[in-house]
């Protein structure tokens, strides 16, 4: 990096005049946040207010703020001069809307300060380009980013009620969801700040001037077409901050198609999109893990290993292979929501739909990269909604045997990423899939699987979703006729021998509560049933008698305990578990 022409410079001097500060494209949207901004804003009470307070002038307190590595262009038509923000963003962007805060809050105190008006029109220099601007509102801000953050710092900066005209208004108004963005995040954390600690217009211009002449920072001018901005940013390290597997991704994978006409439009109506339909910043690079391990001999890992692995594999990326990836990335990402979301975002198919909601009762995400692979090959025409659902069938079987005989999963990281490449040209899938679970040694026999039922407790307060899958499915094949109960109003899990009895319950067990395995069998499928919250507080501990005469026939599982004859003691719950054991081994049967 060079060294010449670098200077020390205030926040007076970075907005003087006709300015824009332009975070580029391979740089992340807003980042800090509220660790970031308590710190600053202790920082300015301990290093510079204190100061202040003890009678130091304002001219002679500094602090410094860390680098701001810029590449200065060309000024526009509009005579604005624009630099490319290369390091340092989130304190230039977190420091213009504060000033831009502190207008609004100077603004709704005029009738209280007859020097108001003249700081808010001071301000209003510093913050905006206000004459000549052509032809798109957004030149007026002097700090603009367009990673979904540009729409909420024109209001930061404006106010709300003001709508920029711009071809990009559009756009920004699809991706941006308010309260849902950094920007609105700060705006909200430091508008409390403000209220609490600077409660007059004196004490706000106070601190306006400290942020503009008081906070050093270091100016280092690149050279454009010297120095290499985007390799240059990816070796600095931001403040706390450090960059995620997306933010490292997307500026790899726009530095080709930046050089092109309509790049923006792709960032918003892509990239930004497939983060918006995957459900924010952290599910998306979960997305992209799972995406990316398609193929491959093993899960790749989690955080920047996303990125690492990505620019391995595409050592050589173009305008073109971008442009490629990219719309792999939006198209699919629908698609990984019916997977990991399909209640709210169901697959059309009914039967698929089905089969995913009862796999994510497994909380098991291993297999996403198969599931994504099938959805994918189905949506191109490669294979049929009966072999998807053939195929998903069986991986639902494995996920709920292997999970009952609580078998260890790891093995799952190296099968499932490349399983449909070996099974994808298969006539019988089924037969395809069962073979490579033999191979992978996840194959789960039926005597391990009733076995598991009467030796391996169902209930787990980790993983109560899954118990509630297994109680409902056996419900559901007990129930005569298909005739089903409201399972979303059962959604209490009932343990009939208490999980800690009391003194009655310990006389009506005697010595068997001594037993060894006394705690697995109260937590096994025998002593379980499905029973409205209130009716599971309802009943509590009390007697077997009373529990059922106070059980409603809710259920079919209800039904037949409330007709057991005889004691309800740990025999009892053993002779229950084999028989839903061997119920269980007929809904989750291995295909034909």
């Amino acid at each position: 990096m060079p060294t010449d022409n670098v200077t020390n410079r205030t926040f007076a001097d970075l907005f003087k005049g006709r300015v824009q500060f332009v975070i580029p494209f391979f740089q992340r949207g807003y980042a800090w946040q509220r660790r970031n901004w308590d710190d600053l804003f202790t920082d300015l009470q301990d290093e510079i207010l204190k100061e202040l307070d003890e009678g130091t002038p304002l001219s002679e307190v500094e602090h410094f703020f860390g680098p701001i590595v810029i590449q200065a262009k060309d000024p526009g038509p509009d005579e604005i001069v624009e630099y490319l923000v290369v390091d340092g963003q989130q304190r230039i962007t977190t420091i213009y809307l504060l000033l831009g805060l502190i207008r609004e809050q100077i603004q709704a105190k005029m009738s209280y300060s007859t020097q108001a008006t003249d700081y808010v029109t001071e301000l209003r220099q510093v913050l905006t380009n206000a004459d000549g601007v052509m032809g798109d509102d957004y030149r007026r801000l002097k700090v603009f980013s367009g990673k979904g953050d540009r729409l909420p710092t024109y209001a930061a900066v404006f106010g709300s009620e003001h709508k920029p005209s711009s071809p990009y208004y559009a756009s920004d108004v699809s991706q941006y969801r308010p309260g849902h963005n950094l920007v609105d995040d700060f705006m909200k954390y430091a508008r409390r700040r403000l209220t609490r600690e600077f409660t007059d217009v004196p004490n706000l211009w106070r601190l306006a001037q400290v942020l503009l002449t008081c906070l050093k920072v270091v100016w280092i001018p690149l050279r454009e077409g010297h120095d290499d901005a985007q390799a240059i940013f990816e070796s600095l390290n931001d403040k706390g901050t450090p960059l995620s597997a997306s933010e490292l991704l997307c500026s790899y994978l726009f530095r080709p198609l930046s050089k092109s006409e309509g790049f923006e439009t792709l960032h918003n109506e892509q990239w930004l999109d497939a983060i918006k339909v995957t459900g924010g910043r952290e599910l998306f690079e979960e997305y992209l893990r799972h995406l990316f391990s398609i193929d491959e001999r093993k899960m790749i890992g989690k955080g920047r290993k996303v990125y690492v692995h990505f620019k391995t594999k595409n050592r050589n990326l173009n305008t073109g292979t971008a442009r490629e990836q990219l719309a792999r990335i939006h198209e699919l990402a629908p698609l990984y929501q019916q997977i990991t979301n399909p209640s709210e975002r169901p697959h059309p198919e009914l039967r698929i739909r089905r089969l995913l909601e009862e796999i994510k009762h497994t909380r098991m995400d291993t297999p996403n990269p198969f599931f994504l692979a099938c959805l994918a090959d189905l949506k191109a025409g490669g294979t049929t909604a009966d072999e998807v659902v053939a195929m998903f069938r069986e991986t639902l079987v494995l996920l709920v045997r292997r999970k009952m005989t609580e078998q260890q999963a790891t093995i799952y990281d190296q099968m499932f990423p490349i399983l449909y490449k070996k099974v994808r040209f298969e006539p019988d899938k089924v037969r395809a899939i069962q073979k490579q679970f033999r191979e992978y040694g996840v194959w789960t026999s039926d005597q391990e699987f009733s076995d598991a039922f009467v030796r391996r407790t169902l209930y787990r307060s980790r993983d109560l979703e899954f118990t509630r899958l297994v109680l409902r499915e056996l419900d559901k094949a007990m129930s005569p006729h298909g005739q089903y109960p409201d399972y979303s109003t059962l959604n209490s899990i009932e343990h009939v021998i208490p999980q800690t009895p009391d003194v009655a319950w310990k006389e009506y067990l005697g010595t068997e509560i001594r037993d060894d395995y006394f705690e697995v069998i109260v937590n096994s499928a025998g002593n379980l049933c499905l029973l409205s919250q209130p009716a599971n507080s309802s009943v509590g501990r009390n007697a077997f008698e009373a529990k059922q005469n106070a059980y409603h026939v809710a259920s079919e599982m209800t039904r037949r305990i409330k007709e057991h004859a005889g004691p309800w003691n740990l025999d009892a719950v053993r002779a229950r578990s084999r028989q839903l054991g061997e119920m269980a081994c007929k809904i989750w049967k291995w295909g034909d």
